[in-house]
């Protein structure tokens, strides 16, 4: 039976959004040359596609472990994919924007899921049946008591703020993006604080969707 309460996926969305920077950025070092910070948060090191991404991939763990292990992570890779593709679909359609591209990949759908990156998420399903689900919840186990719920409250009070004013700053710069003045107090305040050149260094990967399909980077 499927027992999870607020506070274990909390934690685990917590530590997928840390987890994933930091795989991406390791990543980005050993192809790349260099460090890449792929953020979707202004504030800290969060990004919550793989917070989500753990999120399912731990309640999958947990709905299909009595299958056989090829099955199971089959399954895992397609949640992976799913949850890939669901995010990626909002900030398509909610702003005009990519946080990734796969148009070169072979058999993509609308750039956003691949089967190269299905197979991606299957090694990560993989890598999380085998070494971190029981570790994680042996860890989540522990995790209880006062101390952890005021954590809990205070760090799920601080990301939803954090989340909403990074959304607010995007959408935004989405707003620049397509010349339109600003309204208010808040929007000049977001134009000075955080202009394109500060957004698109920190959302490095991000880019813009033009009308005609061609994917740009946000110019001033």
């Amino acid at each position: 039976m499927l027992t999870l309460s607020y506070q274990e996926l909390f934690w685990l969305f917590m530590f997928g959004n840390v987890l994933g920077v930091i795989v991406e950025g390791t990543w980005c070092k050993f192809r790349y040359g260099k460090w890449q910070t792929h953020v979707v948060a202004l504030w800290g090191p969060f990004n919550i596609v793989y917070g989500i991404g753990i999120v399912m991939l731990y309640i999958g763990e947990m709905l299909f472990n009595r299958l056989d292990r090829s099955l199971r992570i089959v399954i895992l890779a397609l949640i992976g994919s799913l949850v890939e593709y669901l995010c990626g679909l909002v900030i398509r359609i909610g702003i005009g924007m990519k946080a990734w591209d796969y148009r070169n990949h072979f058999l993509n759908i609308q750039g956003l899921i691949s089967p190269k990156m299905t197979i991606m998420w299957g090694a990560l399903g993989l890598f999380f049946d085998q070494v971190l689900y029981q570790p994680l919840k042996g860890i989540l186990s522990h995790m209880t008591g006062t101390a952890w719920e005021i954590a809990c409250i205070g760090l799920s009070l601080f990301m939803i703020v954090n989340l909403t004013w990074t959304a607010i700053c995007i959408i935004r710069w989405a707003n620049r993006h397509k010349k339109k003045a600003p309204l208010n107090r808040i929007s000049r305040f977001i134009d000075g604080k955080y202009p394109d050149e500060w957004m698109q260094k920190k959302f490095c990967n991000w880019s813009f969707i033009e009308a005609e399909g061609v994917l740009a980077v946000s110019q001033v």
